[in-house]
């Protein structure tokens, strides 16, 4: 039984090892958000194959699969059109439409906001609770998210953001999924 104790624990400490090794370097965490962004420009790529845009409408900024500025009103249009529902959801007027729309906006911009939720997490935890550069982050809104100095109210930032996103993406009030300054905090503590 002991054994099996110790193979348990050993096991956890191994995995816990490898998932945080990437994060050893600077150039390991810019390979993550890399990895993040190209994520998002697929999901963004398989919407704009669905909706039926062809890829000569857009085009890489910044590192973002973007509509081209001369075809966004035929893309994107008014909230109509097939693209707006799979970028934008259940309502694309009501949820709000990009002025410059990429691959940033899918499900709203809740993919964004998760990812530098996730990054904060993942900057504290291996930086000994550590509040993350902003240079490590890629969405928007990031001089607010940093703004209160602490890792774990960037994190219930970008969160709590990500959560009224995907609310608006579904047109449902999701929060009752928004974490409390407390919880961060009590989260966050874990790393100190």
């Amino acid at each position: 039984m002991d054994i099996r104790k110790i193979a348990a624990a050993s096991g956890l400490a191994i995995g816990a090892a490898l998932a945080f090794a990437p994060l050893a370097s600077a150039d390991a965490f810019s390979s993550i958000v890399d990895s993040e962004i190209a994520g998002e420009n697929s999901i963004f790529q398989l919407d704009t194959l669905l909706a039926g845009v062809p890829s000569s409408d857009y085009s890489v900024v910044d590192g973002f699969d973007t509509i081209n500025a001369a075809d966004i009103a035929t893309v994107q249009g008014t909230g109509t059109t097939p693209f707006d529902f799979l970028i934008y959801g259940v309502d694309p007027s009501q949820a709000g439409l990009a002025g410059d729309p990429g691959s940033y906006n899918i499900f709203n911009g809740a993919v964004t906001k998760f990812d530098d939720a996730l990054n904060v997490l993942l900057y504290a935890a291996e930086n000994k609770d550590a509040l993350i550069p902003a240079g490590d982050l890629f969405g928007n809104h990031i001089a607010d998210a940093l703004a209160g100095g602490t890792d774990a109210s960037a994190f219930e930032y970008f969160w709590n953001f990500a959560i009224g996103d995907l609310g608006g993406f579904l047109q449902e009030n999701l929060s009752a999924l928004d974490i409390s300054a407390t919880t961060a905090n009590s989260l966050f503590g874990l790393f100190g």
